[in-house]
């Protein structure tokens, strides 16, 4: 994914990222739950917190990046990782997503 502002890391900058959410486990997954937990998050189902998707989206980025620089992102750049992470999160519920009939 293009990103509309770049992400500066140690004097680098990010301008494009790609996700591996394959690589996502269910440990990485329970730890992202306690980690948005620990940031305040009271969302229910932490599956549709904005803040445990930003951490989900670190996870499984290409290149290093935390879960400050997924919240520092503008908006439409947030909006767009998080939905990817959503997608992954949420993709067994829609029709014909990742092999599903």
């Amino acid at each position: 994914m293009k990103l509309k502002k770049a992400i500066v890391k140690d004097g680098n900058e990010i301008t494009e990222l790609n996700f591996d959410f394959d690589q996502i486990t269910g440990n990485d997954i329970i730890a992202a739950e306690k980690e948005a937990r620990m940031m305040g998050d009271k969302t229910p189902d932490t599956c549709f917190s904005k803040i445990f998707q930003a951490i989900i989206v670190a996870k499984a980025a290409d290149k290093p990046i935390i879960v400050d620089d997924v919240m520092d992102m503008n908006g439409m750049d947030f909006i767009g990782v998080t939905t990817k992470a959503a997608n992954f999160l949420f993709g067994w519920a829609l029709p014909n997503a990742q092999g599903n009939s």
